[in-house]
């Protein structure tokens, strides 16, 4: 395989990555390559691996990168969406066989899909019941000139709904940091496995 094929496979495997980090690993890889000549890229090419597992080598490392520079800024909310993005990379661009790679979809497309479920039907349900709590905290307040204690009652039901249904929005803002932080975790321990893995090889 030539520079020029290897570097066009590899560029299909980069491709989704954001702009910024296509660009950069673009640029490094070229580098890489033009410090040497044609018998030393041969010689590159063979300690990358195929082209499929130099690409996700390099998301495990932009992984980490960005996992290490989000625990020293601070900035978890600008950087959260952009590091559970790339962990859904890596994972997916990791080298497997055909039926395990099948398998390994149909699993993660089974999580999630009952992840985004129940995530889902909680916002429905908080949703929900806030509109009924709304209703019967208006309905109390018009009662009352009418019924002081049938008042409280209806007032007292309308804030437990009210309060309820923001326990469950809270749940469901847990529930997708918890699920992008399992990805996350999922993509470092196959990162630690593969890391592993080449150092038997060698």
């Amino acid at each position: 395989m030539t520079r020029e094929e290897y570097m066009t496979k590899l560029q299909k495997y980069l491709r989704k990555l954001p702009k910024q980090d296509y660009e950069d690993a673009i640029e490094y890889f070229n580098e890489y390559f033009s410090d040497t000549d044609e018998e030393g890229q041969q010689r590159l090419m063979e300690e990358l691996g195929t082209p499929k597992e130099a690409a996700a080598d390099l998301m495990y490392n932009l992984l980490d990168r960005k996992i290490q520079e989000q625990d020293e800024s601070g900035e978890e909310k600008k950087s959260k969406k952009g590091i559970t993005l790339l962990a859904v990379l890596a994972i997916m661009s990791t080298p497997v066989t055909v039926p395990l790679f099948i398998a390994m979809l149909a699993v993660l497309l089974a999580a999630a899909i009952c992840v985004v479920c129940v995530i889902f039907s909680d916002f429905i349900a908080a949703f929900s019941i806030l509109l009924v709590g709304g209703k019967l905290l208006l309905r109390g307040l018009v009662s009352f000139p009418y019924s002081l204690s049938g008042a409280l009652m209806i007032t007292g039901c309308g804030l437990l709904g009210i309060g309820c249904a923001i326990l469950l929005y809270l749940l469901g803002i847990y529930l997708c940091k918890w699920t992008g932080m399992l990805l996350v975790m999922l993509a470092r321990k196959i990162a630690g496995k593969r890391g592993k893995n080449h150092e038997k090889n060698k």
